[in-house]
């Protein structure tokens, strides 16, 4: 495309301040005073220069028409740098328009109610933002009247408020009230303000539910609700209340109706630079909301208990929003030059109050705006972040109202009675531990309850003899905190999981085992329960298993919802959810670390590899149910939970494993036996399991760090075993996997390997993941019986005399001949070598080395190359005290198999070869 130099020109006339730094000019400045008139964008350099090039210097007939070389930006430069004092002109265009600004007249703020009087008589607004005073208590009635005419009409009595919106309110810059303690600087850091109010007292203004007559109707009624209000701290509310409380707070649970009833809340917010449009007028913006908008036109009054009606930011109560409002401004200024200084002056203002606009067009809302802001870096993130402690821009403000709570030094809990009750659930802030698993709760709640039936085997219970469980809800509504739930029946289905069923169930469809009137009652109170009396009723008769142990019912029948715990939601929705059975919690099934039972010292029952879900292990006389998830007992690394204890030298240990609860339903879930080196998730270990489908396996990790195998194969029974017998015996580094025959006491050896446990130290005991790890597995041992092996050994050897030194020496006579070379450029060594291996109290292997006379020394080598799958081969390093089979020694090096780096020694002669360590190489 060709342009003409013309048409050049023409587009470009429209950017005067893109065009002056190039024009030049026949004289050298404008001499003399010069006004730039009726300019309406906002006062800064570029608008200086814009106007000054316009209105002054490009002006035909001007004294630069004969042209120069001194630029508009040049000469208004060195006028605005003479005039300031300033070095450069975009810092003395900044001190012009500042002082334009700060002379702008000013609108004392309480010329609004015109109750002051003088302007720092600010008595009355006090009183008004506080929540008091005479506009904030009246309510329109016919009673004080002979006529019965109304009197205490709001907006007849409020009618100068009115009266300044149409006039100075609109058209002026208001004073920001920053003497009332409501909006005291300090209190203000957050740049943003905010009313909430919790009455109506107007009506037919299509706001809030006040109605006539008044007398009937509009006597303690509510705004629009547009918040769900949290936390309220009366430290924040202690300038304006008086209250004085340093620890005191309100809570305000649930929302709306089933809450703290309807709350309306306002704000605005404003630019950190106070010569921002939007800060100069936030008095203006003041007015507008809390006393033109809200009191005047709506009717909204009075405060939050504890809490001013308005206030900057930090001293207002924590909500999850609040609606917006922001000023869009018509200025209208001049700027006189008499040759020496420049003078402002402001000749027209107009004033528009319109919902905020805010981040990704969500308007009308306070936190999105101070969003917007902080997003065009007009707002700092301290001052955003302020905003957000406030308003929580969620949907029930539950985390900023926990960490209110933690700060003041409380945490949501119930202290139960241990003489009646135990824990079997809880969440949130009273979690301590993941949920019982299957048996261990069948156990505590159905057998040792205080109300456990004498037969279970029984149609229905009797009264007095129905195991009895407690819900606690300390968010919930009062009737819902504390709900009692009775057993009518016993479990029909050894495989359903009632407790796994009342936390996760989500189905409309009834759990079979668990259905309202047949299987349960709900109760407001324990002896309700015990008695079977009073039990709750639900709504058309029809319980709602989507909500979880409630389903929408109540002690009347009325429908009361969200007040049931699902326990893969957050948050819930009712977080802080506990569960307890009637069962004394030092009797029957309880925590086996926390428990008073004498144990070996050492002993631990930890999740190993960080599971998602905490396991744990409950015990009575000698029964473990042990719960555990994870993604496996396999590959490189696992996740499972693992009660066990130090063990050393040759070991018998075997189990029942009695029952395996899967709940996620996972075919390899497994539960077992473990020898295991120590806790690291990568350790060496050996394991005897039951799957969650898939039969019995034995598995093992040879060196750490290694990969883990299966051996032995798979017993597999139809239907998958969910029980089974289970046993491992260590003989040295030999181990034997067993599992149960038919005929008990039968063992049938399921396979056999060697494993290396460093310095033939380990952990030994129960290991269950889930291999799923969003679920608990629940295994059952019964029977569970760890011994010494006790293994013969042969008798250590005496050393034959010293022999004399040979580099190349073959120990222990082996079979084959070795051999020793070197590659032509001598860098590298190559050693081939037979014999029965390095181990026992005998060795048999060449040995190509070298004497060293000296106390102290240092070897070090790079095995560039090892191969050899027998498990018991090695190529390294050796120190070694003789050439003698039984001599003592020191080995480092690779181990044959892919076990990766060992390290071995035998500390005198014909003694056994002790193992320290091995851990995966990939060489």
């Amino acid at each position: 495309m060709k342009l003409s130099l013309a048409a050049i020109f023409i587009t470009l006339r429209y950017s005067p301040s893109s065009l002056v730094a190039a024009q030049t000019q026949t004289c050298s400045g404008v001499s003399g005073p010069f006004s730039l008139k009726d300019v309406t964008r906002t006062c800064n350099y570029e608008t200086l220069l814009d106007e000054y090039t316009r209105q002054v210097f490009d002006v035909t007939g001007s004294t630069c028409a004969g042209g120069s070389d001194v630029t508009a930006k040049e000469d208004l430069d060195a006028k605005m740098m003479a005039a300031t004092g300033d070095t450069n002109g975009e810092d003395a265009a900044i001190a012009i328009c500042k002082a334009l600004y700060d002379n702008a007249d000013l609108t004392a703020f309480n010329e609004a109610a015109d109750k002051g009087s003088d302007p720092s008589d600010l008595h009355f607004e006090q009183e008004f933002y506080n929540g008091g005073g005479e506009w904030q208590e009246e309510v329109e009635t016919i009673y004080a009247s002979d006529d019965r005419s109304a009197t205490s009409v709001l907006r007849e009595d409020a009618a100068k408020v009115r009266e300044f919106y149409e006039g100075r309110g609109s058209y002026s810059r208001v004073e920001w009230p920053n003497a009332l303690t409501n909006f005291d600087d300090a209190t203000c850091s957050s740049h943003a303000a905010m009313c909430c109010w919790p009455k109506d007292r107007q009506a037919n203004d299509g706001n809030g539910n006040c109605a006539t007559p008044y007398d009937v109707n509009c006597v303690d009624k509510a705004p629009a609700d547009n918040t769900d209000l949290c936390f309220a701290d009366l430290a924040k509310g202690n300038g304006s209340t008086g209250l004085d409380s340093d620890d005191g707070f309100v809570v305000f649970p649930g929302d709306g109706d089933n809450g703290e009833g309807s709350i309306h809340c306002h704000g605005f917010a404003w630019a950190d630079d106070e010569y921002d449009s939007i800060s100069r007028y936030i008095g203006n913006n003041l007015f507008f909301v809390s006393m033109y908008d809200h009191m005047h036109q709506r009717g909204y009054v009075k405060n939050i208990p504890g809490m001013p009606m308005c206030g900057c930011m930090d001293q207002m109560p924590i909500a999850t929003r609040s609606d917006c409002t922001q000023v869009d401004l018509t200025e209208d200024w001049e700027m006189m030059f008499d040759g020496s200084a420049f003078t402002g002056k402001m000749t027209k203002v107009e004033i528009d109050f319109n919902a905020c606009r805010g981040r990704n067009n969500r308007n009308n809302d306070l936190w999105a705006y101070a969003a917007r802001l902080y997003d065009d870096g007009k707002m700092t993130a301290e001052q955003f972040g302020k905003v957000g402690r406030v308003l929580t821009n969620d949907e029930d403000g539950y985390h900023a109202t926990e960490f209110a709570k933690f700060q003041k030094g409380y945490v949501a809990g119930y202290t139960h009675l241990a003489a009646n009750y135990t824990l079997v659930a809880g969440r949130d802030e009273m979690y301590s531990g993941e949920p019982h698993g299957r048996e261990a709760f069948n156990k505590a709640f159905f057998e040792q309850s205080l109300t456990a039936p004498t037969n279970l085997t029984v149609g229905v219970f009797d009264i007095g003899e129905a195991p009895i469980m407690m819900r606690i809800c300390p968010s919930c509504r009062e009737t819902h905190k504390k709900v009692w739930y009775r057993r009518k029946t016993p479990i029909a289905n050894d495989n359903f999981d009632l407790l796994h069923s009342i936390l996760y169930h989500t189905s409309s469809t009834a759990p079979t085992g668990n259905i309202w009137n047949t299987d349960f009652t709900l109760h407001s109170s324990y002896k309700d329960a015990y008695n079977d009396a009073n039990p709750w009723q639900c709504p058309g008769g029809v319980f709602d298993y989507r909500r979880a142990f409630v389903g929408d019912c109540s002690p009347d029948g009325t429908k009361v919802q969200n007040q049931y715990s699902i326990w893969s939601w957050f948050p819930g929705p009712r977080p802080n959810v506990a569960y307890y059975v009637n069962k004394p919690e030092i009797t029957g099934v309880q925590d086996y670390v926390d428990s008073s039972i004498t144990r070996a010292d050492g002993l631990t029952d930890v999740d190993i590899g960080n599971p998602k879900m905490a396991g744990n292990t409950l015990e009575h006389d000698g029964t473990y149910h042990i719960t555990g998830s994870g993604t496996d007992i396999w590959s490189y690394s696992d996740q499972f939970h693992f009660k066990s204890e130090p063990w050393s030298g040759d070991i018998d240990i075997s189990v029942h494993l009695s029952s395996f609860a899967n709940n996620g339903g996972d075919r390899y879930a497994k539960a077992g036996i473990m020898l295991r080196s120590d806790d690291s998730p990568d350790a060496t270990y050996a394991f005897m399991q039951l799957t969650g489908s898939e039969g019995i396996h034995s598995q093992h990790r040879r060196s750490k760090g290694n990969h883990a195998r299966s051996t032995g194969g798979v017993f597999k029974t139809t239907p998958a075993q969910t029980s089974a017998w289970l046993r491992i015996v260590k003989k040295q580094e030999k181990i034997e996997f067993y599992r149960g025959g038919a005929v008990p006491g039968e063992w049938i050896l399921h396979s056999t390997e060697t494993i290396l446990f460093p310095n033939d130290s380990f952990r030994v005991g129960l290991a269950v993941t889930s291999h799923k790890t969003d679920y608990l597995s629940e295994a059952t041992f019964e029977n569970y019986a760890i011994e010494d092996y006790f293994f013969p050994t042969l008798a250590p050897s005496t050393s034959s005399a010293p022999t004399p030194w040979n580099p190349i020496v073959e120990i222990g006579n082996p079979q084959m001949a070795g051999s020793y070379y070197t590659s032509e450029d001598g860098a590298i060594d190559y050693v081939k070598g037979s014999g029965t291996g390095i181990w026992g109290s005998s060795d048999s292997f060449l040995f190509y080395n070298e004497q060293r006379l000296t106390a102290n020394t240092s070897v070090e080598m790079y095995i560039k190359k090892f191969d050899n799958g027998n498990i018991y081969s090695r190529g390294g390093l050796m120190i070694r005290d003789s050439d003698d089979a039984g001599a003592a020694n020191a080995f480092v090096g690779a181990a044959g198999g892919d076990l990766g780096a060992v390290f071995q020694s035998r500390a005198s002669a014909g003694a056994s070869t002790d193992h320290h360590k091995m851990i995966y190489v990939n060489y």
